[in-house]
């Protein structure tokens, strides 16, 4: 049974019922092994608008409670120590599957300490609908949610993949984000597809609740208004703002001391390339 947890995970009120038709449709689920988590992210979720939730601690408590009634959207953590059974990656992909389940096409959104590149990746491609590290802050969940209602992706159906659209579009007016083929193409400009490249993945650390990993979306994106070309040497840029993340998410244990200097290098590298 939930427990109110206002005072230990509180949400501000201008948080409060900001996704009603998202969170009232029907039932949240949240898979999550660790009990005190899982009584607050149901305190949240509540205090975010959601009526009713509903829980599982394990991947086949979870399948159960979705064949009885399709979730609204699914929160479930995914650690480095799963086991076999527990695996969130199959998980995903076997409710992807299920072609005539209703709850085939719900939002996922996984709950992780902070991964690689790589392993994000992986996670998108069997059919993850969003990704947030661990510990998450209650405004970040709570915009994550809005997002999804605001922002919804069309679900895609394929032979090599079921799930939402890949592909992250910027807001408003700009341009879709375009991928190396569009260019080759002649679709998209290199200028053009690095700016859309440059604010989805700045977008993407804004959301994760690093501040380090804030700072080198910043700086990628000072770095692309900056430039009026797109060549090797530019590129050469870009992919160090991409290892500088891949090498924060490796130090996630060493702490803020260890982990600034890569930032702080990276930055000085940029200033002077912008000079």
């Amino acid at each position: 049974m939930a427990f109110n947890q206002r005072s230990a995970f509180p949400v501000s009120s201008q948080h409060k019922q900001i996704a009603p038709k998202l969170l009232n449709s029907a039932p949240p689920l949240i898979l999550e092994t660790n009990a005190y988590m899982r009584n607050m992210l149901v305190s949240l979720l509540r205090e975010a608008g959601a009526p009713n939730v509903l829980t599982a601690h394990n991947v086949e408590a979870a399948l159960d409670s979705m064949r009885q009634q399709a979730p609204a959207l699914i929160l479930a953590d995914w650690s480095h120590d799963t086991k076999p059974e527990e695996d969130r990656i199959k998980f995903i992909r076997q409710m992807r599957a299920s072609r005539d389940a209703p709850y085939r096409s719900a939002p996922i959104i996984l709950l992780s300490p902070a991964r690689g590149a790589s392993e994000i990746k992986r996670a998108r491609d069997a059919g993850a609908t969003e990704f947030l590290i661990k510990p998450i802050a209650p405004t970040t969940l709570v915009d994550r949610l809005r997002s999804l209602e605001n922002r919804q992706r069309p679900f895609v159906e394929s032979e090599r993949f079921s799930g939402p659209d890949r592909r992250r579009r910027p807001d408003g007016n700009q341009s879709s984000f375009k991928r190396r083929s569009d260019v080759e193409a002649g679709h998209s400009t290199p200028i053009q597809a690095a700016r859309a490249a440059s604010l989805a993945l700045a977008r993407d650390t804004l959301h994760s609740g690093d501040t380090l990993a804030i700072r080198i979306g910043r700086s990628l994106q000072r770095f692309i208004a900056h430039i009026s070309v797109y060549t090797e040497v530019e590129e050469e840029v870009v992919q160090m703002h991409r290892s500088a993340l891949a090498q924060l998410a490796q130090m996630i244990d060493d702490g803020a001391a260890l982990r600034t200097p890569v930032v702080q290098g990276l930055e000085r590298v940029v200033a002077k390339r912008m000079e």
